[in-house]
């Protein structure tokens, strides 16, 4: 009796594996997990939005107000490095434009 319930726990493991293996596939190939696609090179834009609010990620400051002047000066164009960075951490090169 005691071999029959194990070989009943293989079969459910073996079960559930092969339908997360299978749902895994199936969401990941019709672009539900897939990351957006993004241009390279000379033809990409850059959204100064994204790339000033995602500075906020490795920086820090002591108030929110201080990082909202933070983020608008970086739109205004006054912390070019932030964009370089953001060319860099992405692969962008110099070509893509804002």
């Amino acid at each position: 009796m005691q071999s029959m319930n194990t070989k009943i726990i293989i079969i459910v493991v073996v079960v559930v594996v092969a339908a997360a293996a299978f749902l895994g596939f199936l969401f990941s190939s019709s672009g539900l997990v897939s990351q957006p696609a993004t241009e390279s090179g000379s033809n990409a834009k850059l959204d100064i939005n994204a790339v000033c609010e995602s500075a906020l990620a490795y920086m820090s400051f002591p108030d929110g107000a201080s990082a909202d002047a933070f983020v608008q000066e970086c739109k205004e164009g006054k912390h070019p490095e932030v964009i370089e960075k953001y060319r860099a951490d992405n692969n962008l090169g110099d070509g893509a434009a804002i």
